[in-house]
């Protein structure tokens, strides 16, 4: 039996006043604000990082450990920086601020996790459905905030069975088909294979991932849907190429956007091209960056290149290739301040060092390609 909330429509998103909506003029689709003008969402991601262990402690030594403080400072630098959005991971005293994305960690399967953290859920367990409607209510707990632009679920599941497979030792369907006999996933792998017997069809691992991305995202979609009924879906926040074409499917009519993170120094056209192409959904880059070492940490997250010079250009130019695209509705890039994760033990880099003290030459490069993007927006929208 699935967990389910009573009420409200539950039909995809339509436009309106007074919130963000999605249009398009030609080929080229955009994002319109609650003024009802044409937006090119640029972001910067996790700006509540502050909160996380670094030396200096600049979250209590220059903020006091006041959200209040930090966000209006934050917010600051974002607009500085031609940015106009809070990316998701940011703190709720940015929110009447300027726009902002909000989201749900729903699952524990994320490829940043740890094997000791990472599990795959039962999600045919109405107490597994449960949690998640009450993580859903969580995010849905500031309706009437004209800033929010729409929701993500969960950061870069694991969902390829290949992939998962080789990084952790198992998949969806293996951790499903490994659950006692009692279990809810057990009792429908068991009746998956009574109906393809019956069918006299084969019996496959894609064609269960296909039930765990039917049954998963009719929850959640639906009550997303009742919960804010007309907001922006987002979705599952997708690495490249780990999202197989029965999860998509089964995502797509619960979205509204596609949501995409790239690890490459390059814009990937081809790819980008064809997933427009397959299912007509505006996409966002929703966590994209290149890093380079520093003399404290020679390891860093994302793709390392030679240094802030390298970086600094990899943003015009990708940024520029990526604005290009007339169905890429915005991109948001990962992390505003350093911090170190101790899982995987890499940096992972920010437009602000730990110090808070700024990469001056990414600050310059980003301020320019952003003020650049949005500039071609407005042409593209114009003409």
């Amino acid at each position: 039996m699935m967990a389910t909330l009573s009420g409200l429509d539950s039909s995809p998103s339509s436009t309106g006043a007074g919130r963000f909506h999605l249009a398009n003029t030609g080929d080229r689709h955009y994002l319109v604000d609650p003024q009802g003008k044409p937006f090119f969402t640029l972001g910067i991601n996790h700006i509540n990082a502050v909160q996380e262990a670094a030396d200096p402690d600049i979250f209590a030594e220059q903020y006091g450990n006041d959200w209040v403080q930090y966000a209006t400072s934050a917010a600051k630098d974002l607009v500085r920086w031609h940015y106009n959005t809070a990316g998701y991971g940011s703190p709720e005293a940015i929110y009447p601020l300027m726009p902002y994305m909000e989201d749900s960690f729903l699952e524990r399967n994320s490829n940043f996790l740890s094997n000791a953290e990472f599990f795959y859920p039962d999600v045919f367990d109405p107490a597994v459905q449960a949690a998640k409607l009450e993580k859903l209510r969580w995010m849905c707990r500031n309706i009437e905030n004209p800033n929010l632009i729409g929701y993500y679920w969960t950061d870069t599941p694991q969902w390829d069975l290949e992939r998962s497979l080789r990084t952790r030792g198992t998949n969806w369907v293996m951790a499903i088909r490994n659950l006692p006999v009692n279990a809810p996933g057990r009792i429908r792998y068991e009746q998956y294979l009574q109906e393809c017997s019956q069918a006299g069809t084969q019996a496959t691992d894609e064609g269960f991932l296909a039930l765990i991305a039917q049954a998963h995202y009719q929850l959640i979609g639906e009550a997303t849907r009742k919960l804010h009924p007309g907001a922006l879906v987002f979705g599952e926040r997708y690495l490249l190429n780990d999202h197989p074409k029965v999860v998509l499917e089964a995502a797509m009519p619960y979205i509204d956007v596609l949501s995409i993170q790239p690890g490459s120094d390059r814009f990937e056209a081809e790819y980008f091209d064809a997933l427009y192409a397959q299912y007509k959904k505006p996409i966002i880059i929703c966590d994209h960056q290149c890093s380079f070492p520093t003399p404290q940490y020679d390891k860093t997250m994302w793709k390392q290149l030679e240094n802030e010079a390298a970086v600094a250009d990899m943003y015009r130019q990708y940024l520029a290739a990526a604005c290009a695209k007339p169905y890429i509705i915005g991109y948001h890039r990962c992390q505003y301040i350093d911090r170190f994760n101790e899982y995987p033990a890499v940096l992972k880099q920010g437009m602000l060092r730990e110090d808070g003290s700024a990469y001056a030459l990414m600050q310059t490069a980003v301020t320019e390609a952003n003020r650049s993007a949005l500039d071609q927006f407005t042409d593209s929208i114009q003409h």
